[in-house]
């Protein structure tokens, strides 16, 4: 154990006015384990060079509301249409019933279409709505790693030959579907809700298909075989099989377009009454190991991933980070600032922040300082935003203290902070740098994370742990 005293250096707080120096007795147990958060304590002068100067407290200027809110999903209305009639063959026996033509459209989904059918529908047709988890009626929600759309309406309507309703139908579209970011094949289940019969429609036989595009294949087309007959409440439901194994070194975008088929009984259909696609394309890939196998997995692109590493759990590391995000001036990872991209690379970039290409040396901290130090680069080296010059970055020396506090010092008064630097180096427990580093390798593999793909970074108790 190592007893020591240590001034503070005067500073100006945020007010103007100078705090006092004064000067704490700290109790510091130096240990040869790595830990998974540092211990309590406080900073000694500097060791690099002989130079006994105290260390500079850096501040986080911001304010504690600016934290941000999470934006890992996206909802998107479904896309309504116009009125789209066929007319009933001759001598058909719609037509021979009085039907000239039968109508589809799909509506929007109102806040009154559901109350006005909410007692018409079925426990079971319920059920089967709820196939996709979103709670809003007529949206797609997207996330990552799946897709779903929630009760399209589609208005089916029987015509006479004035134009005259003859009756009509609502019938409600659900789809859903898990992609793999360790398989090129998915499956897509898809329910369709008939239900709100009033005059001549009595039962309506339904079908659909489903397919996508590009290199992908459905092994089957169809949800469920052929036509299915269906009174008011019933409901037709099934799944199809979608594929897609890009060559090695191509990521391929995929749309997957629906049809569906409405006829009254007796009828053949032979054009789709109803087509829509997809908003948001699949993207599969397809690439080669470390082992010399070939990995394929598919996501969502448009869906940007959210990298989370509390302080709680990654210590100095995540104070690095969230100290850069909220002060230096690219905001790297933030939704208000810019995300950051994979880069393949990362060995060779973090030569130049970290190691021999730095133009300014790494210099580790004492075990009575930084147990175990390392050197911790944000922007992270296998991204494209890093791999800068480290003699250009901020150095930091993040302490937790025995106040309970995390505190952010300057790691060396040769080289002040400025606040404009377009990086930052930290000193950071091995241990805990290598545990952040097992994170953004999981979010890699879990997301289907490719090169150049962006994605966004938080620390969300920054505010509350730290100083």
């Amino acid at each position: 154990m190592i007893l020591y005293c240590r001034p503070k250096r005067a500073l100006k707080a945020k007010n103007g006015n100078s705090v006092n120096s004064r000067c704490r007795w700290i109790l510091v147990l130096v240990a040869a384990l790595t830990m998974p958060l540092l211990p309590a304590q406080a900073v000694a002068e500097t060791h690099s060079q002989n130079n006994a100067s105290t260390l500079r407290t850096l501040e986080t200027e911001l304010d504690v509301g600016s934290q941000e809110e999470s934006m890992t999903s996206e909802s998107v209305k479904a896309e309504s249409t116009e009125e789209s009639c066929t007319s009933t063959p001759p001598d058909s026996p719609e037509r021979h019933a009085g039907v000239a033509e039968t109508c589809t459209a799909v509506l929007p989904f109102t806040a009154q279409s559901s109350n006005s059918v909410k007692d018409a529908r079925t426990a079971t047709a319920t059920a089967a709505g709820s196939v996709c988890s979103i709670t809003d009626p007529g949206y797609w929600h997207f996330e990552r790693l799946s897709y779903c759309l929630r009760e399209m309406t589609v208005n089916f309507t029987l015509r006479g030959d004035q134009q005259q309703v003859l009756g009509t139908a609502i019938l409600y579209v659900s789809s859903s579907a898990t992609l793999n970011p360790r398989s090129g094949e998915w499956s897509e289940e898809i329910v369709v809700e008939a239900t709100q019969y009033t005059q001549q429609v009595t039962s309506l036989n339904v079908a659909a298909t489903a397919l996508c595009t590009s290199t992908c294949k459905a092994t089957d087309e169809h949800p469920w075989n052929g036509n299915w007959t269906l009174t008011d409440g019933q409901i037709a439901l099934g799944s199809v099989t979608y594929s897609d194994v890009p060559a090695v070194g191509v990521a391929d975008s995929s749309t997957v377009k629906y049809n569906l088929y409405i006829t009254q009984p007796g009828t053949i259909p032979t054009i789709p009454n109803v087509n829509w696609s997809n908003p948001r394309v699949v993207r599969c890939d397809s690439a080669l190991t470390g082992g010399g196998s070939t990995s394929t997995g598919c996501a969502l692109p448009s869906i940007k991933p959210q990298l989370e590493l509390p302080v709680s759990q990654y210590g100095a590391a995540a104070v690095t980070y969230g100290w850069a995000q909220w002060n230096l001036p690219n905001k790297w990872g933030l939704y208000s600032g810019s995300p950051m991209t994979r880069a393949l690379d990362g060995d060779a970039r973090r030569k130049f922040t970290c190691e021999e290409k730095s133009s300014v040396p790494f210099v580790k901290k004492p075990a009575d300082v930084v147990l175990d130090d390392s050197c911790d680069e944000f922007p992270f080296a296998s991204t494209e935003q890093g791999g800068t010059d480290g003699g250009m970055c901020a150095e930091i020396v993040p302490l937790f203290e025995d106040d309970g506090k995390w505190r952010v010092y300057e790691a060396d008064p040769s080289r002040p902070v400025t606040g404009t630097e377009p990086c930052v180096r930290g000193h950071v427990n091995l241990g805990q740098n290598s545990l952040a580093g097992t994170a953004y390798s999981n979010l890699i593999q879990n997301m289907r994370l490719i090169d150049k793909d962006p994605f966004y970074l938080t620390v969300p108790d920054y505010f509350d742990t730290v100083e």
